[in-house]
């Protein structure tokens, strides 16, 4: 029977691979949902509906199947999952239940951590990469750091890269589309010698620009290809070495803005208003601009790692260590118009080092995880802000005037972390876990401030430690094979940091304390009959100091407040009638940030950003046998409640309920070496925004985020 196999630190799953009885479904090899799904989650092999807590695994196939080629565009069929979308949408942190922190300066970890093969990724402006040769992708929900490298509160993204094998294996994978959108995957890999397998994987993206620009170049525009080179040594049994080198490049303009007068935070009626600078966009569309400052984003980055596996007797040791390097710089035209207004642009310079060590093992009725933990990050980052009506002749400056930020600042963190289960009886289990986390950081800050706001040419340097421990207490009940029930509460920690204001701020401002989530969750795992699954939890969120972000104007700013939040999910996945699939998923959310300043907000309480009340997703494909192959038709979609894109709330930031919905057309071959599809993204032409920022007291006008236009587009895969 097939088996997929998910590795990550607990598991619930909407995954569109499900128990999948072969005699109600014939067809198999054209299932996008799977007969078995087996997780590595307590870093050992384990059957899905056997371990208690949340996530939503996708497998590379479900990955092409969906048409997901971007890192980000998982939040269409994760519940709970959300994502930000600042500079136009090229700089992202994901959010997940409703914790986020939506800062776009590059010098802050998100609360909800990503990795990439074990190895965590730090930076929010590398979070949107391509997906190429991609074995599964799991959104683990709730605290983490017993299990895991990297502490976080809100939960983790994982994305593993499919291993090499002795097995010779090979394919190609052409994608074609509207506004000259064209993408090439490649991959090579096989038995080098008994001992070692290598394989060779490839990625090129690129398209002619979504937005028009009317007078220079255009936005929302891909150029970026990867490599990625893997080495797999196997000179026993007992003993595995895994070598990966990979290399990204990017040099488009991943991001854009649509320009929308509004004045005083809403929107305005008025079909002759226009912004402060007497412009407005005249036809309405936002995928087409007038901006004067050409847009750009440029990468490099460079990953190297190696991830040992070693039995040794009972006890298994695993090391995975990760370094990066990653050059990156971002600019856009804020005021989206012609006129030489405000242009922001972002250079940042990071190395990364992480190295993680586990021993694990058990008995008859145990199993255990111990390890440690070492990070450093040494990042330099940078800001300029140009434009002569706010920097120069408009202010009485030289034309060309900048406000320029420096920021440097270096994360060490290292960490103690370990996991028990044990069998109390045949039907209850129980687990505790624990962590003790240190974090060090040092860092330097420079602004010109040029408005003398805090003084010509302000700099503030500082040092913090912060200590804390997280810890698991859950118990899982099975009162038969088919049901699994599970009671816990997990304390989560994230560190605290320092700002990385646009313009200087009060010294006492510039840092803020680490936060704690203390969750309480219920949930339960059932498999209803031999093609149906059906999991729910229910949570509730208890914050202590939590890091807040809002952006009112240009005053950037994280700060601790309090918060809580009150959540529930529901995940089905059912194969009812021979070749039809069905997948369904629901997330509630009911989240409250208090003790809120009053100069952002007027009644010291707001909703978190990025978390609407209610959203849903949903697939249904049904495949039959024809040509020699099997045949797919495939519908999926997703709807979202009203929410906000920040915490300082205004009209112009609330997105209303929206749903998008896609269309998919699909052959494969019997044998599996042909397969191709037709499909329309956006299928109804539906109009929302993924982000959007209140502007209006410096433009009158705001920046918004478009959501992609309906298109249409093709891709055929040959393999060997």
């Amino acid at each position: 029977m097939p088996i997929v196999k998910v590795n990550c630190a607990a598991a619930l799953l909407l995954v569109t691979a499900a128990c999948i009885s072969t005699s109600l479904l014939a067809n198999t090899e054209s299932a996008v949902l799977m007969e078995e799904i087996v997780v590595v989650a307590q870093k050992r092999e384990q059957n899905l509906q056997d371990v208690g807590v949340s996530v939503t695994a996708f497998s590379g196939d479900q990955l092409r199947q969906l048409g997901f080629d971007s890192a980000i565009d998982l939040v269409a069929q994760t519940p709970g999952l959300q994502v930000s979308g600042a500079g136009g949408g090229a700089i992202n942190s994901f959010s997940i239940r409703g914790v986020t922190q939506n800062d776009f300066a590059a010098s802050q970890e998100s609360p909800v951590a990503v990795y990439i093969d074990e190895g965590y990724v730090a930076s929010n402006t590398i979070t949107d990469f391509g997906l190429y040769d991609i074995e599964r992708v799991e959104v683990l929900r709730g605290p983490q750091g017993t299990l895991f490298g990297r502490n976080s509160t809100g939960g983790l993204v994982h994305y593993l890269t499919v291993r090499p094998s002795q097995e010779t294996e090979g394919y190609i994978d052409l994608e074609f589309g509207e506004d000259g959108r064209r993408r090439v995957e490649a991959v090579l890999g096989g038995g080098l010698s008994e001992a070692v397998s290598g394989r060779l994987s490839g990625m090129f993206n690129e398209n002619d620009g979504l937005i028009d620009n009317n007078i220079g170049a255009d936005m929302m525009r891909a150029d970026s290809y990867s490599l990625r080179g893997q080495l797999l040594i196997e000179p026993n049994d007992a003993l595995s070495v895994l070598l990966k080198a990979q290399y990204s490049d990017e040099d488009g303009v991943r991001g854009g803005y649509a320009h929308t007068v509004a004045s005083a935070g809403d929107f305005v009626s008025d079909p002759a208003a226009t912004d402060f600078f007497g412009y407005r966009d005249a036809d309405g569309d936002p995928f087409t601009a007038s901006t004067d400052f050409s847009s750009f984003s440029a990468a490099e980055i460079s990953e190297f790692a190696v991830n040992i596996d070693w039995r040794i007797g009972d006890v298994t040791l695993t090391s995975v260590t990760n370094y990066q390097d990653i050059d990156d710089s971002y600019g856009e035209d804020a005021d989206v118009s012609p006129a030489d207004v405000y242009n922001y642009e972002q250079f940042n310079d990071v190395q990364q080092f992480s190295q993680e060590l586990r021993l694990s093992g058990g008995s008859n009725r145990s199993q255990w995880v111990v390890g440690a933990y070492y990070l450093n990050i040494d990042g330099e980052y940078a800001t300029r802000q140009t434009g002569d009506a706010f920097f120069g002749t408009g202010v009485g400056y030289p034309a060309g005037t900048s406000e320029d930020v420096l920021g440097d600042q270096e994360t060490t963190t290292w960490a103690v972390f370990g996991q028990v289960e044990y069998d109390l009886s045949e039907a209850l289990t129980l687990t505790l876990g624990g962590r003790y986390n240190s974090d060090d950081k040092d860092y330097e800050y420079f602004s010109t401030d040029i408005y003398f706001l805090q003084g010509s040419n302000f700099s503030f340097a500082d040092s913090l430690s912060d200590d804390d421990w997280s810890g698991k207490l859950q118990l899982d009940y099975r009162p038969h094979a088919d049901w699994l029930l599970y009671a816990g509460v997990n304390r989560g920690i994230k560190a605290g940091g320092y700002n990385l204001p646009l313009f200087p701020i009060a010294a006492a401002d510039f840092a803020f304390d680490g936060e704690v989530l203390t969750s309480y969750e219920v949930g339960f795992k059932a498999t209803l009959a031999e093609v149906t699954r059906l999991n729910a939890s229910v949570f509730y969120y208890d914050y202590e100091d939590y890091q807040a972000y809002s952006f009112d104007g240009f005053a950037t700013f994280l700060f601790n407040a309090e918060a809580e939040t009150t959540g529930a999910e529901i995940e089905l996945t059912t194969a009812p009638l021979e070749g039809l699939e069905i997948l369904l998923g629901v997330s509630w959310l009911d989240t409250e940030v208090s003790d809120v300043p009053l100069s952002i907000s007027a009644t010291g309480e707001e909703d978190a950003a990025l978390s609407p009340e209610l959203s849903l997703n949903g697939l249904i494909r049904y495949s039959w046998p024809a040509f020699d192959g099997y045949l797919s038709v495939q519908v999926d979609g997703t709807w979202k409640d009203d929410h906000n894109f920040n915490l300082s709330f205004s009209p112009v930031i609330e997105e209303k309920a929206y749903g998008v919905a896609n269309a998919r057309f699909s052959y494969e071959s019997n044998n599996g070496r042909w397969s191709g599809s037709v499909f329309v993204m956006n299928l109804t032409d539906e109009e929302y925004r993924t982000y959007a920022f209140d502007s209006t007291a410096f433009f009158n006008s705001i920046e918004d985020v478009p959501g992609i236009e309906r298109w249409f587009g093709a891709s055929v895969r040959f393999s060997l």
